[in-house]
């Protein structure tokens, strides 16, 4: 049986490869915007950047996107694209200026 989302009010169900993140689809898409958007405002700002933040939107958030890709759905396709580019825009912005990741204490 699968679970609901652990979103409040949602009753989305929880894909297998999104366990770990014990949310729906759609919350983790606005999951890792929400996330990848705040990376880009503190190197904007010049302010450091939360190094488990960053590693989790370039590692596991890539890998989820990239095994949710292999297996999607066609009502899944606008979601996954928005993944990706979100990504993609990412890692590009990130390789291309210089950032200060804060160490975790």
């Amino acid at each position: 049986m699968a679970r609901p989302c652990h979103v409040a009010g949602c009753n989305g169900e929880i894909l297998p490869v999104l366990a770990g993140d014990g949310v729906c689809l759609s919350h983790f898409v606005e999951m890792v915007v929400t996330k990848a958007d705040q990376v880009r405002g503190s190197c904007v700002k010049s302010q450091p950047i939360d190094q488990k933040t960053l590693d989790w939107l370039l590692g596991d958030a890539r890998h989820v996107t990239q095994a949710l890709s292999a297996s999607q759905p066609e009502s899944w396709n606008e979601q996954i694209l928005e993944l990706l580019l979100c990504l993609a825009n990412l890692q590009d912005y990130v390789r291309h200026h210089s950032v200060r990741v804060k160490v975790p204490d």
